[in-house]
């Protein structure tokens, strides 16, 4: 069988071997690596100019070069003919390994940055507006309002995946976007969406939403108010929280301004909830509560509410009367009918 004989030396940038087949090399200077360094070109030694070259061996030494510049050396010993085949091979795919790397750091640079500066921004009651331009110069990012906070809550074992965390397909995903990203906590990721205009916020939400969906079905998306100013945006983000926190086995996508109103109720102490939730078990039914979200869903409209639910106007005027001789609120008032909405969000949550 044919065999190749030969061993491979990697030289850095001031000739000296730092990794070899031949491990008694190590740290021994290199002349001809130096050489290569000097002239940015390969030198073939062999039985004719071995002598000239103090630490070399007969083969093929080729310069390792990484966005213009020389930054090592590759030595292939050996017979040339065995080593002409794969000689290019190992430079590209060293140099193609060493860039790679190079990436990575710098991709894990720059997120160590975005994290320092969400963290600032959804944590600190006073934002250090010097160190956040440098961290964003650093990065050569600027970022202008209105400024958007989500915050995404998944299945825990997708963050500790090591085959593909959520975080990197987050990353991939929205790599064109104006969108921040950070892993701040175990099973939660948090984005931080900026632009020029609303409607690129909304373009940029309905992305994530489609990269989310595509890689998992078991999560839930709770975004906060849309704001002006930089220092606003630890109260977008406590919305987007606040969001998440709301119960609800249906809603994968949660808006604050969705649910405010029901999440102050669900914030109200839990005797006040059984209160009203008591005061309501001898007359509540299915057919109260959709004729109640009907009505309100049409802002008090009973032509509108009507049509919803598909029946005569007749028929909803009488719902709405019998209601109120239950209930004792009347829905076509106001300031009774926005009692009967605490008891929907209420009988909502309690299913939840």
């Amino acid at each position: 069988m044919f065999r190749t004989h030969f061993n491979i030396n990697v030289m850095d940038a001031r000739g000296y071997i730092i990794a070899s087949g031949d491990s008694s090399r190590l740290g021994h200077y290199h002349a001809a690596a130096a050489y290569v360094i000097r002239q940015r070109q390969e030198l073939l030694i062999d039985e004719t100019n071995q002598s000239r070259w103090k630490g070399s061996q007969p083969g093929l030494n080729l310069p390792i070069i990484i966005h213009g510049q020389v930054v090592g050396v590759i030595g292939i010993s050996g017979r040339m003919e065995q080593i002409e085949p794969v000689a290019q091979l190992v430079k590209m795919t060293t140099e193609l390994m060493i860039k790679q790397s190079q990436l990575k750091l710098q991709q894990e640079w720059r997120q160590l940055h975005i994290d320092w500066i969400l963290k600032e921004l959804v944590e600190s009651t006073e934002i250090d507006e010097g160190n956040m331009r440098q961290r964003l110069q650093a990065i050569g990012c600027s970022i202008t309002p209105p400024y958007q906070a989500i915050v995404i809550e998944h299945e825990s074992s997708l963050q500790f995946n090591t085959a593909e965390r959520f975080f990197d397909v987050m990353s991939r995903g929205i790599a064109d976007r104006s969108v921040f990203l950070s892993a701040y906590r175990p099973h939660r990721t948090l984005l931080l969406c900026y632009g020029n205009a609303s409607s690129s916020l909304s373009y940029n939400i309905d992305q994530v939403r489609q990269v989310v969906t595509s890689y998992t079905s078991d999560y839930r998306m709770g975004i906060g108010s849309l704001i002006q100013s930089l220092h606003e945006v630890r109260s977008s983000f406590e919305e987007a929280e606040a969001a998440l926190r709301y119960p609800s086995k249906d809603e994968r996508v949660l808006t604050y301004r969705q649910i405010q109103g029901p999440l102050i109720i669900h914030e109200l102490p839990s005797q006040t909830k059984e209160k009203l939730i008591k005061a309501s078990k001898a007359y509540w039914d299915d057919k109260i509560e959709e004729t109640l979200k009907a009505f309100f869903a049409s802002d008090l409209n009973i032509a509108e509410s009507a049509k919803m639910l598909g029946i005569h106007r007749n028929t909803m005027l009488y719902r709405l009367e019998q209601i109120h001789k239950l209930s004792g609120y009347n829905p076509q008032k106001f300031q009774e009918a926005h009692m009967l909405q605490w008891i929907v969000w209420l009988q909502k949550a309690l299913r939840a």
